[in-house]
């Protein structure tokens, strides 16, 4: 009996534009763009599964709806690669040395 897989969620490319425009230091950038890939690499292996006819798993979804999140997440990854990281005013370390201290 085929295994039916997980439906990509409706709202994903709108939860990774959001995501995005709350970014914050390079972490942020870089989970949320690491999140957009993996979840381009699901949509491949579903397009995959599609094209060979897997008799293993059932694919929820239309070769178009994949195709057509897969390029708006494109996009979206583009969008925030483009946005410049906020300038941070606060120090990473900020050490206070003696008086006199010549390290």
């Amino acid at each position: 009996m085929p295994k039916k897989l997980k439906k990509i969620p409706a709202d994903l490319v709108a939860y990774v534009i959001i995501e995005g425009e709350a970014i914050k230091d390079t972490n942020d950038k870089q989970m949320i763009v690491s999140y957009a890939y993996g979840k381009i690499e699901m949509i491949d292996w579903y397009l995959e599964l599609l094209r060979v006819g897997s008799k293993k798993y059932i694919v929820p979804q239309s070769k178009e709806h994949l195709d057509d999140v897969k390029s708006q997440l494109l996009a979206a990854i583009k969008k925030i690669m483009d946005t410049p990281v906020p300038k941070s005013n606060r120090a990473i370390v900020d050490i206070k040395y003696p008086e006199g201290y010549e390290g």
